[in-house]
């Protein structure tokens, strides 16, 4: 409860700053950031952007920051022309567009190091209830969406649970959680939101504990609960 608390806090008060359209991940897979997806079209790439982005800003930044290419607005989306798809996703992957999601944890609170750095009391720190359940696991990257709390994980399973469908799983693996959002922030109030909170404020190399639900069809791990072992 008490770092939702904060989250909420700096949510409403942070001025705007800049967010990448996607960032490269641990394993070189690269995860949306303003970016809801991308494809190639008409010998160009078309990136279909999150809901709620200045689209038009979006653009005439990146075409400042990406001289070389032509950028053009499409139907609120971003296309580059005549560009492949792999070089497009290195050119743009971490590039300050200008642009920034709209209360989104865990930009601000990436931002904030020092702010998630105060917070003494941690979860992590205390005797987990069920702890044999869990797998411990080095966090490489996590992107959060704060339209509709989707919270992807790139993490490497050091220790898997005690027993169960997981007991042996060990090495890199993909996660996904989902928070309950309110008006675009994640609610304080629900007791799902508040078992997962320490994801907002871990950065890459976290290690944390993990309840893995179960595996998806896609071949991401479905977390239900989260806990931060040490920043």
């Amino acid at each position: 409860m008490r770092i939702l608390l904060f989250i909420l806090c700096i949510a409403a008060a942070a001025l705007l700053r800049a967010d990448p359209l996607l960032v490269k991940g641990a394993d070189g897979t690269y995860l949306p950031i303003l970016a809801e997806s991308w494809n190639t079209k008409s010998g160009g790439v078309l990136i279909k952007l999150k809901k709620g982005l200045d689209a038009a800003a979006l653009k005439d930044k990146l075409a400042e920051k990406l001289p070389d290419q032509t950028v053009e607005l499409r139907s609120g989306n971003i296309y580059f022309a005549s560009v492949e798809l792999d070089a497009l996703l290195h050119a743009v992957a971490g590039v300050d567009t200008g642009v920034t999601l709209k209360f989104d944890p865990i930009a601000l609170l990436r931002e904030k190091k020092e702010s998630a750095d105060s917070i003494t009391a941690t979860p992590g720190q205390k005797e987990i209830v069920g702890a044999d359940e869990f797998a411990e696991a080095e966090l490489h990257s996590i992107s959060f969406s704060g339209v509709d709390g989707l919270a992807k994980l790139e993490v490497t399973v050091r220790v898997g649970p005690v027993a169960g469908e997981f007991a042996k799983l060990k090495g890199p693996i993909k996660a996904k959680t989902f928070f309950k959002m309110k008006k675009t922030v994640a609610d304080i109030d629900d007791e799902d939101n508040q078992r997962k909170a320490d994801l907002l404020v871990a950065r890459p190399k976290s290690l944390i504990y993990l309840r893995i639900e179960k595996k998806e069809e896609d071949g991401t791990y479905l977390i239900t609960e989260a806990h931060l072992k040490k920043y």
